[in-house]
């Protein structure tokens, strides 16, 4: 658990390194610790006005949850049969749903390094292989640090070794209580969940930004009691909980060929209880909120940092590759009652990176500088329907990948000089599986989307180039089997 007088110390520690600081007002020091916001106005187009909200007598509760590997069609908002997440779907139908959200990468750290600073991963810097790790470069601002200068109380709950202290991710919160989730001690959704309201009992009347993380969707696969099999059909024996190993001996052809589908549909609807779970305890937090009087004004964002893959291209798990099991993540967003949102489906490719932006643009904040994302605001109230660009990168293990996706046309480049397959292009309204390289049939597509991404990667690579050299983290023995439980070390 980090104290605030720490937080300050560090926080200190990179406005010098910045050579001061923003000149902010905070009014953490008011006994009352009550931020008055003011009406948010937007110049859109040539000039029009248009208020997002009306002056707020309290402040609004803002709630961020993350859950891990989660897939966009595990949901049943996105089209799952079974109806596995109630409480989700309860909050899209409510709220709005963004049908097309693009993560930064297809493994934890880069896209959560971009969800909380806004950039890119070559610019924030997390990024690593295996157990070779950076932190994110100080001398970004977070959405905590931002929020806790604003006069937020900032409480954050955290589970895995990708979204710790070691990494940055405590920055700003003046709570972050975190656990490194090893696979067999995995904190569950409902006790992270109990510990959240907990303390945002404590400070109802306050300013609140809550950030929460869930983990049990990740390997291992172990649904509690009542939840192990509830979406196997007719099938019980190799019972949870399943780990890498177990599912790699599912495996044909030597480990080579996926399992039979018999076996693979088994191992999702494991995982698939996994999600059921992380939902009930969603739907328990919107309960909590509900009797604290606070749900009418709360920003409730519910996302993944990535989803998984079920050998849709003959791989498991994630981290190795940029398709869209990987990096096309649900993205739900339940607005203060006093908004009236005019669309409750989105369409436009939006971004992770696009989340903070749109919690600034809504208390009424400016964006800072080094958040490359824009607010989703304008996209939900009707104002504007442009697509935004996608760009993807890094992978934990295998080679090293860049993806530049359009709403259309997806190109990924292997950045290996002997990878059996380099390039990749795929229509993804004509082929949303990814299945169909039309490298050399589209090649005018694929020249342009490729200029597109390498100057894109260039730029990126230039700036970074002037930033600082985040230090690789010293990963501690115990880490390093952590990791190797849970099949990042192969």
């Amino acid at each position: 658990m980090i104290d605030r007088e720490e937080r300050g110390t560090r926080r200190d520690r990179r406005r010098r390194r910045q050579g001061g600081g923003r000149d902010t007002h905070s009014p953490r020091g008011i006994s009352t610790r009550r931020v008055l916001l003011v009406v948010l106005v937007l110049v859109l187009g040539a000039g029009a006005l248009a208020a997002y909200r009306i002056l707020a007598r309290q402040p609004y509760t803002v709630v961020l949850v993350v859950v891990d590997t989660v897939r966009r069609d595990s949901l049943g908002c996105y089209g799952h049969p079974r109806n596995p997440t109630p409480h989700i779907d309860a909050l899209a139908a409510e709220g709005i749903r963004f049908d097309t959200a693009i993560s930064t990468s297809g493994w934890t750290l880069p896209a959560m390094g971009s969800l909380v600073t806004g950039a890119w991963p070559t610019i924030h810097g997390a990024m690593g292989k295996q157990v070779i790790l950076a932190p994110m470069r100080e001398e970004l601002p977070t959405i905590a640090e931002i929020l806790s200068e604003q006069g937020y109380n900032t409480l954050g709950f955290a589970n895995a070794a990708f979204v710790s202290p070691m990494l940055g991710f405590d920055r700003g919160f003046d709570v972050f209580s975190h656990r490194h989730a090893y696979t067999g001690e995995v904190r569950r959704a409902d006790e992270t969940i109990r510990a959240a309201v907990s303390a945002i009992r404590a400070r109802r009347s306050e300013a609140n930004f809550v950030f929460i993380h869930l983990f049990d969707p990740h390997l291992d696969y172990d649904p509690p009691p009542g939840y192990e099999t509830k979406f196997a059909v007719e099938r019980k024996e190799l019972p949870p909980p399943l780990g890498m190993q177990d599912i790699m001996d599912l495996t044909t052809d030597g480990g080579k060929g996926p399992p039979v589908p018999a076996d693979i549909a088994y191992v999702q609807a494991i995982y698939q209880g996994e999600i059921n779970f992380a939902d009930e305890q969603i739907g328990n937090l919107v309960h909590e909120l509900k009797k604290m009087g606070l749900y009418d004004r709360t920003l409730l964002i519910v996302t993944a940092d990535h989803g998984e893959e079920f050998w849709e291209h003959n791989g498991f798990e994630h981290g190795h590759t940029l398709y869209d099991e990987l990096i096309r993540i649900p993205l739900v967003i339940k607005l203060p009652a006093d908004i009236l949102p005019a669309r409750r489906i989105v369409d436009t490719q939006v971004r992770i990176l696009d989340i903070a932006p749109t919690v600034f643009d809504l208390l009424g904040m400016e964006r800072p500088e080094s958040f490359a994302g824009r607010s989703l605001m304008p996209l939900i109230m009707g104002q504007s329907s442009d697509d935004r660009i996608a760009y993807v990168e890094s992978t934990l293990y295998g080679t090293d990948k860049l993806a530049w996706r359009e709403k259309r046309f997806k190109y990924i480049l292997d950045l290996h000089p002997e990878t059996e397959v380099p390039v990749e292009l795929y229509d993804l309204e004509a082929d949303p599986g990814e299945t169909n390289n039309l490298v050399a049939a589209r090649p005018k597509v694929a020249h342009r989307l490729r200029a597109d991404l390498i100057n894109f990667h260039n730029e990126l690579a230039g700036e970074s180039k002037t930033m600082s050299t985040p230090e690789i983290i010293d990963m501690s023995p115990d880490v390093v089997e952590n990791l190797k439980s849970l099949g990042y070390i192969r």
